[in-house]
């Protein structure tokens, strides 16, 4: 055979197969997977929390694939265990992108949340971020394109919690905030807010877990006559301000990560009132109102085991949860052919997102828009929880 007839018959090959790729552009794909990247801490501090959010994305992704997965194409979860480590979060967030993820989910530690951000923005990689309470803007002071979040964001739980201030005819506010790494970005928030709703703030005070004194400040914010006293902080200070709430004869306001199913009546009052905004498949049995479709598919993956766990860690799995159905949700809707496309479709396609925390939508300026009128509002008196709107 001549060498003509030799490399003439290699080219009829190599134009067969390229013909049947074209023709069959999807039978390639048929035993692939579409891949997302989850970092988490599976060890360390904060092991617990990191395995409730990966056994909530588990479920999910069951759900997912079992109804088709993304148009036929299952969904495959990669993990790696970070730790809290930044130093492992970064490696793992580089290993997971060269092994083909389309997306990152994570963290566990709210800590790390910035250092992941930088990573996505700088490698172009969309991440869903599933700790944290900041809004994730485009003006938030980093550069945010790959970037989102299905967490309860600081700024729609203020807006819920004054919303039902102003209802209530409340005007002057007083704030006690943990110091931190966002003390002063949260009070440019609350006094951005309040005249919105109609709110004066006259009286704020700051303070550290390890100060003597801040049963001073509490009393002092109580000597300034406010209408309704607002405390922000994160879980570890709960035990500390539970037990100063005694000192205060008025409302009081919490952010969602002081609230417990429990709150105990100071013994030395008979008509404390506090007020709380959270998602409402998260609420005291008997206390949720109608639920969305994600967030009954949630509840009834979990089972009884959900009540058996910690306010804090049922947060995050149904952040986990909505995080996952949210890139799934932007990956059926054109973000499968690659991680710009993911990108696109998540800022212009994912739209009304009924999920476990609430309502998402998401623009080019808004990437974590959590609408304020899905959370559930619960008002605490003598003890006892219940509905406000």
């Amino acid at each position: 055979m001549s060498l003509f007839k030799k490399k003439t018959g290699v080219f009829v090959v190599l134009v067969f197969w390229l013909c049947l790729f074209w023709a069959f552009p999807f039978s390639l794909k048929a035993s692939a997977t579409i891949k997302i990247g989850a970092l988490l801490d599976l060890s360390g501090p904060f092991s617990t929390l990191g395995a409730t959010a990966f056994k909530s994305i588990r479920l999910a992704v069951e759900n997912i694939n079992l109804q088709g997965g993304i148009k036929g194409v299952p969904v495959e979860v990669l993990v790696y265990d970070t730790g809290a480590d930044e130093t492992r979060l970064v490696e793992g967030a580089t290993e997971l992108k060269r092994q083909g993820a389309v997306a990152l989910i994570g963290p566990t530690a709210a800590k790390n949340c910035l250092l992941l951000r930088r990573f996505a923005e700088n490698k172009r990689i969309p991440l869903m971020l599933i700790a944290g309470t900041s809004p994730v803007l485009t003006f938030s002071g980093i550069k945010t394109r790959w970037t989102f979040s299905t967490t309860l964001n600081f700024s729609s739980e203020l807006k819920a919690l004054f919303s039902v201030f102003q209802k209530r005819g409340y005007q002057n506010l007083g704030v006690l905030v943990q110091t931190g790494s966002f003390y002063k970005e949260l009070f440019l928030w609350i006094r951005g807010y309040a005249p919105e709703y109609g709110l004066r703030l006259g009286c704020a005070e700051g303070f550290n877990l390890n100060q003597e004194d801040i049963s001073g400040k509490v009393k002092y914010l109580n000597r300034c006559g406010p209408d309704i006293v607002l405390f922000w902080a994160n879980s570890q200070a709960k035990p500390l301000i539970h037990g100063i709430m005694q000192y205060l004869d008025i409302p009081v306001g919490l952010s969602h990560t002081l609230y417990s199913a429990n709150l105990i009546q100071p013994a030395n009052s008979t008509s404390m009132l506090a007020f709380v905004a959270i998602p409402s498949a998260l609420a005291p049995p008997g206390l949720k109102r109608s639920l969305s479709f994600n967030a009954r598919n949630f509840l009834n993956s979990w089972g009884n085991e959900l009540e058996t766990i910690g306010f804090e860690q049922r947060l995050y799995a149904a952040q986990a949860w909505d995080g996952i159905n949210v890139l799934t949700s932007g990956l059926k809707a054109g973000g499968a052919k690659g991680r710009s496309s993911l990108r696109y479709a998540l800022e212009n396609s994912v739209k009304d997102y009924f999920g476990v925390i609430g309502k998402f939508s998401y623009d080019k300026r808004d990437h974590s828009f959590l609408d304020p009128s899905s959370l559930q509002v619960l008002r605490c008196f003598n003890g006892h929880w219940s509905l406000v709107r």
